[in-house]
């Protein structure tokens, strides 16, 4: 469930977005203004530099009625992609979905973090996929522990959870692959997830925080949490991927035990602006959280551990791989 762009062969130089530029966004392209505060956020944490958000707003209903000529269709458009890497594994995506669909259409999507998925899971391990968006990694991780092995994965947004489905039975992974529609978090009850009615990107939906309310143009719907040291899991777990929009700490608190026994290698996405939202927590604080479970953390190289990250952690979103000492 991740709103941030995919890695790039070459990238261009970004622009450090801030409020004004949205407002003017709004102003060249929808000629007025926004229509509060509360769009202005998710617009600056949904974009990295100054073309997301042209297309973010560029693809809008209103943007569409505004200026037939010039819109895109974002019509669902589901195909079949075939993976590269063992086994020739197929996995269903969505073309609608331009920032993730469209890039693992074109191979270009977390590159670096699926080389860590090569590099350290073998046959007959566990892991774990949470966030599990439409399958990605969990197709990956299935091949990669093959049938012996076992992934437990995990993703609350419908849209996603069927397109997962339908990749591990396309697979016929079933076998190997325990899925759940259900998100991750501190203890098993039920929270509320909200999405995007208008978005460029499936992987935006966060769970909301008690006495939050959604931001205007968000749906919300009830979802199940499940908590890992209360789940019946194959053991020990070797790999854990989590990409859950801010709510990284929560699925921690809820998977000490595990993590203290298990001592998995954790492929956790690090978003300074969602854990606030989603948790309440700073970046230095989540590395904070994991460094007293005896975890360091670097930046990912290549499917490998990169520079050390320390409590100065980074401004934008990033892959972060945390290595039990």
């Amino acid at each position: 469930m991740s709103d941030r762009p995919p890695s790039r062969e070459i990238a261009p130089p970004s622009i450090g977005l801030t409020r004004d530029h949205v407002i003017w966004a709004y102003r060249l392209l929808l000629d007025r203004d926004p229509e509060s505060d509360d769009v202005i956020g998710p617009k600056l944490a949904g974009s990295r530099d100054t073309s997301e958000l042209r297309r973010h707003l560029m693809t809008s209903t209103e943007f569409q009625q505004k200026n037939p000529d010039y819109a895109h269709t974002n019509d669902r458009t589901v195909v079949i992609k075939e993976l590269e890497g063992p086994g020739s594994a197929r996995l269903f995506v969505d073309l609608s979905d331009h920032v993730i669909g469209l890039s693992i259409l074109r191979d270009r999507y977390e590159r670096d973090e699926l080389a860590c998925v090569r590099r350290f899971l073998k046959a007959g391990d566990t892991a774990i996929d949470i966030g599990g968006h439409v399958g990605l990694f969990t197709i990956h991780m299935a091949a990669a522990v093959g049938a012996a092995g076992r992934v437990y994965a995990f993703e609350p947004l419908a849209s996603n959870g069927e397109l997962l489905e339908r990749s591990i039975a396309e697979n016929r992974f079933e076998d190997r692959v325990v899925f759940q529609r259900a998100a991750v978090g501190a203890a098993p009850g039920r929270a509320t997830l909200t999405f995007s009615i208008e978005t460029l990107n499936s992987g935006g939906a966060y769970l909301l925080r008690d006495g939050q309310v959604p931001p205007s143009g968000h749906r919300s719907e009830d979802v199940p949490i499940v908590a890992l040291d209360a789940l019946t899991l194959k053991r020990p777990v070797r790999f854990i991927k989590m990409d859950v929009e801010g709510a990284e700490p929560q699925v921690v608190k809820g998977g000490v035990r595990l993590l203290r026994e298990d001592r998995p290698v954790i492929l956790s996405e690090l978003h300074p602006t969602q854990l606030e939202r989603a948790s309440g927590v700073t970046a230095s604080a989540f590395l904070a959280q994991l460094a007293a479970l005896g975890y360091r953390a670097y930046t990912v190289a290549g499917g490998q551990p990169g520079e050390r990250v320390e409590r100065d952690a980074p401004d934008a979103p990033a892959s972060v791989l945390f290595l039990p000492e």
